[in-house]
């Protein structure tokens, strides 16, 4: 007898049992499109490698370690879409930024890492994504935290909570930096081996780990609300006054950060469990922020933007484990 062939490593199969659930979130993603005011687009999962090069940090964890890459026949350096917001800027550049603005995108489909598989996170995997492009108030960004917590309690997951914070704009987003290598100057040797290589290449990243001696430096470390400029200080006061004034409850996490090189001002990731619990990667349902930068550093005009994605594999993997009954609209 021949051997089995089986479905390569990290790769997974949506069987019929499943196919409900997935149905279900794709048409509620299409029902809040519509409702915000959001258009369909639909980007190549193929994309030149140059592009994720430029846009997510060649120090970053996509660059370095996640990212199918390869030559074609021709020559050409390519890659798999490892995420959604390159490609839609690649677009709007191209084809979108002369429309009248904002410009409301969103789209969903596969993507792909090569990192360790685990459970709710697959070398392929599938996202949901919106962005704006063209509004650089802080509506926008209570627009898009508005529209992920819609989507969250309308697939009846409930035990969620938002964490927002600033992480500036360049200027002073460099300021904070020169102070926290100050702070982690002597402590580098008691990190963790990622964040010793992190201090070096992004800084910011150190924040965000997982590792318990880690968090325990962290805590004591400068924060970088304390060293916003005027204009950072304002754009996040005012979203805090936007998501009060719609009673969408929300939690201040000053270390945290996004782990991509575009992000700039005003970050947020929707968790499951409540905000004391302990910190952990695989808490995060959806996640996204602002990137006023991104555009004009893809060859487009300047343009302020924002974003976010979930994670279907993860949202599944909760409504199944939590045995919430789902069915797709009849209608």
């Amino acid at each position: 007898m021949t051997n089995k062939i089986q479905k390569v490593k990290g790769m997974i199969d949506v069987l019929p049992d499943d196919q409900d659930i997935w149905t279900r979130i794709y048409q509620l993603v299409f029902e809040l499109a519509n409702f915000y005011g959001f258009s369909q687009i639909i980007t190549p999962v193929i994309e030149k490698e140059e592009l994720f090069l430029r846009s997510s940090g060649r120090g970053s964890d996509i660059v370095q370690k996640q990212m199918y890459s390869f030559t074609t026949k021709g020559g050409e350096r390519v890659v798999l879409r490892p995420e959604f917001t390159p490609s839609l800027v690649r677009a709007y550049i191209e084809s979108l930024q002369v429309k009248p603005k904002p410009v409301k995108l969103y789209t969903q489909g596969p993507l792909f890492r090569y990192e360790n598989p685990q459970k709710g996170r697959y070398r392929e995997f599938n996202q949901f994504d919106f962005e704006i492009f063209g509004d650089a108030s802080p509506i926008a960004d209570a627009l898009l935290i508005q529209l992920f917590s819609q989507f969250l309690i309308d697939i009846k997951i409930k035990n969620f909570f938002i964490e927002i914070n600033s992480i500036g704009c360049r200027s002073c987003r460099e300021k904070y930096k020169t102070e926290l290598k100050k702070y982690y100057r002597y402590k580098i040797k008691s990190l963790c081996p990622s964040c010793q290589k992190r201090y070096k290449i992004n800084i910011l990243r150190i924040l965000d780990c997982k590792e318990e001696k880690c968090q325990r430096i962290r805590q004591f470390s400068p924060q970088i609300i304390d060293f916003l400029c005027d204009s950072c200080k304002e754009h996040f006061q005012k979203l805090i006054d936007v998501l009060d004034e719609i009673e969408v409850s929300y939690v201040i996490n000053p270390y945290l950060v996004r782990g991509l090189d575009y992000y700039s001002g005003p970050v947020f990731e929707f968790k499951l469990g409540d905000p004391g619990e302990k910190d952990k990667d695989d808490l995060t349902l959806i996640a996204g922020g602002r990137f006023d930068y991104l555009i004009s550093e893809l060859g487009g005009k300047d343009t302020p933007a924002v974003g976010g994605a979930g994670g279907i594999e993860r949202i599944v993997e909760i409504i199944k484990n939590n045995n919430i009954k789902i069915s797709p609209n009849s209608t």
